[in-house]
């Protein structure tokens, strides 16, 4: 097995926005390596990188998608499944990794070799060529690029108002200052903080002007730095025709189809379009609210206000700033 890191996958996309579902679906390959949940725990032990194979001996060995881990059974917390793993990135990136958008910034010498070579050996103990990771939040990409200079950027995008909506449901959201306190640093412009100043500081306004700026802010480092190795894909179409976005995605990272990726969503999740919940549940105010803030990108995303306007049935991946042929 080759010690060295060929064009590793990022799935990117903002918290809420389909990336688990997608990216726990595409992991479930055979071919990729993955962070998990015991890496995390001790990321300067790369070796137990190993547990990850258990989950090649039986889907029922690998952990649930669906909970949280304060939510699962203590035999369910020993089983083995891709995690975000920020404990690891902090280790070899330090604590900007988490907090930071990282526009503009490079890593350091010593950072690019420790998430190299560590990396590296987590493919090694997994036995597999390929390794793909989810990072949430802002896209880092010219951070990972400098890293990584052939890494392929997955970015899943859904609806910004059923984003926001469940933002303010979930736990990890509203449990860490994020209602009233940008999850990122060194990201909002100044006008993302006057509108939200504009609109008393509120919750909702703060959760869609960082949906807009993650969104923007990674779409416009891919074309400054990643233009051919950068693809969206949408919630809405993955939940109607998932084979084929995960079929277009292993495309674009020049792998094959995988039918565990498939047999994992046939038996592990149920898919399900939720993106009516925002309309049930805010009130005509923070409709408007959403449309006002959000509306410009929306349309560039080819979202319309209308609920009829979401692309359920646009392109299955697409590569907005590839070269043409």
């Amino acid at each position: 097995m080759s010690r060295g890191v060929d064009r590793p996958i990022f799935f990117l996309g903002m918290p809420r926005s389909g990336t688990t579902v997608a990216f726990e679906a595409f992991a479930a390959r055979r071919d990729v390596a993955w962070l998990s949940q015991h890496v995390e725990r001790a990321p300067g032990i790369p070796a137990l990188a190993l547990l990850s194979r258990t989950t090649e001996l039986s889907q029922s060995m690998r952990r649930s998608v669906s909970r949280s881990d304060q939510r699962r059974p203590w035999l369910e917390k020993l089983k083995v499944g891709p995690s975000e793993a920020y404990e690891f990135w902090r280790r070899c990136c330090g604590e900007k990794f988490l907090y930071d958008y990282l526009l503009g910034v490079r890593a350091s010498a010593g950072e690019r070799e420790c998430a190299r070579t560590s990396i590296a050996r987590i493919q090694s103990f997994q036995g597999k060529r390929r390794f793909a990771a989810k990072v949430t939040g802002p896209g880092r990409i010219g951070y990972l690029s400098s890293i990584f200079p052939d890494a392929r950027f997955v970015h899943v995008l859904r609806d910004g108002r059923a984003v926001v909506q469940s933002l303010l449901r979930v736990p990890f959201w509203r449990e860490r200052s994020r209602t009233h306190e940008p999850a990122w640093r060194n990201g909002l412009t100044d006008a993302d903080l006057a509108d939200w100043e504009r609109c008393d500081r509120s919750p909702l306004a703060l959760a869609a002007v960082q949906w807009r700026r993650v969104v923007a802010s990674t779409r416009d480092e891919a074309l400054r730095v990643a233009p051919d190795r950068y693809a969206e894909v949408r919630y809405e179409r993955f939940v109607a025709e998932p084979r084929g976005v995960l079929d277009g995605v292993a495309s674009f990272c020049d792998l094959p189809p995988s039918e565990q990726a498939h047999e994992f969503l046939r038996s592990r999740f149920e898919l399900r379009d939720m993106n009516f919940q925002w309309r049930e549940r805010f009130d005509a105010g923070e409709i408007a609210t959403t449309d006002d803030l959000l509306g410009a990108t929306l349309a560039e995303l080819g979202y319309a206000l209308e609920p009829s306007g979401t692309p359920a049935d646009g392109p299955l991946l697409e590569l907005p700033f590839a070269a043409s042929p």
